[in-house]
């Protein structure tokens, strides 16, 4: 009977070893999530054997560890869950590419400067960088017109004096009157020796605009900035003469002395010639002419004399201070 006993306990051993090694096989499949229930069940087969095998009921939970060896994968890919999960839990690592990096800000600068505007002088301590963003912060404000030295853009450093110009302008205009100008012209239209208005003048008037510029109330400069013409400015245009009285020969002459007397013109006198008739006047001397218009009667004193000229008709035949002269006249 011992015999048959041993065989019989070595039959239920090996049936039990069997069932071990499936359930281990199947224990591979399911995911981490299902492994506590497998593990919950494989105790349960493990405490039945034990209790048909009695002391070597450990057999089944000795075979676990060699089947799972022996299966590969399958309990390797199970320690790589177990792996990653516990990756999961664990904190970030500081190395890594993705970790935030932390940057200490900026400190900040204060400094003290001196502002001198509106007349006073103000100390200022602030954290603007620039002069600009300290007057704004310091509730002083600019004109387009005002100035600062150094300019809002500068840089603000410790101890520098700041000054404001508060800059103002005003506009004031004056009327100004502009004298028309005196033109003489040469015409051969006019007689020689008269002269003739072509155009009279007019005074022309401007308003002329001035803009004054203060810094701090002392005027700095003036400048012209508009001009507008109220009335244009007209020149006065005067003839001079220049042209002679056309001379058309009749066939009459005469010789004898020629004087001069005060008259305009190329006017002449003659003892009988009609009034009007152009006479042509030749210096017997020099051969020099002159075409002149008989306006007057004359001369009254005797010595041969036959005509009377104007000055400026004897000044073209020889000087005034010749008194008198000896003549050829045509008509």
């Amino acid at each position: 009977m011992p015999g048959v006993r041993g065989a019989v306990r070595l039959l239920l051993t090996l049936l039990v070893a069997a069932g071990t090694a499936g359930y281990l096989h199947a224990d591979s499949r399911v995911t981490l999530a299902d492994r506590s229930a497998a593990r919950a069940g494989g105790e349960a087969g493990s405490v039945a054997s034990m209790a048909l095998t009695g002391e070597e009921g450990t057999v089944g939970a000795n075979a676990r560890a060699p089947a799972g060896g022996a299966s590969g994968g399958s309990d390797v890919g199970a320690a790589a869950g177990q792996a990653a999960i516990a990756s999961a839990a664990s904190p970030a690592d500081p190395a890594s590419p993705t970790a935030t990096a932390t940057v200490a800000p900026a400190p900040i600068v204060t400094v003290t400067v001196w502002v001198v505007h509106d007349g006073q002088v103000n100390q200022v301590t602030t954290t603007a960088a620039t002069v600009g963003q300290m007057l704004q912060g310091s509730g002083i404000r600019l004109s387009s017109l005002d100035k600062v030295s150094p300019g809002p853009t500068a840089a603000l450093t410790g101890g520098t004096t700041i000054r404001v110009y508060r800059v103002t302008q005003t506009v004031t205009s004056t009327v100004v009157t502009i004298n028309d100008k005196k033109v003489t012209k040469p015409s051969t239209s006019v007689e020689m020796g008269l002269t003739a208005t072509a155009q009279s003048g007019v005074n022309g008037t401007t308003e002329k605009d001035y803009t004054k510029t203060y810094q701090d109330g002392r005027l700095v400069s003036t400048a012209l900035s508009a001009t507008k013409v109220i009335t244009a400015e007209r020149d006065a245009v005067t003839l001079i003469g220049s042209g002679q009285p056309n001379f058309v020969s009749h066939g009459g002459s005469q010789s004898g002395a020629a004087s001069w007397y005060s008259t305009a013109g190329l006017s002449s006198a003659s003892p009988t010639l009609p009034f009007g008739t152009v006479v042509k006047v030749t210096d017997v001397a020099n051969g020099h002419s002159i075409n002149v218009v008989i306006r007057d009667r004359g001369p009254s004193a005797g010595g041969g004399r036959v005509i009377d000229l104007s000055p400026t008709a004897f000044s073209r035949l020889a000087p005034l201070g010749s008194g008198v002269i000896t003549v050829k006249l045509q008509w």
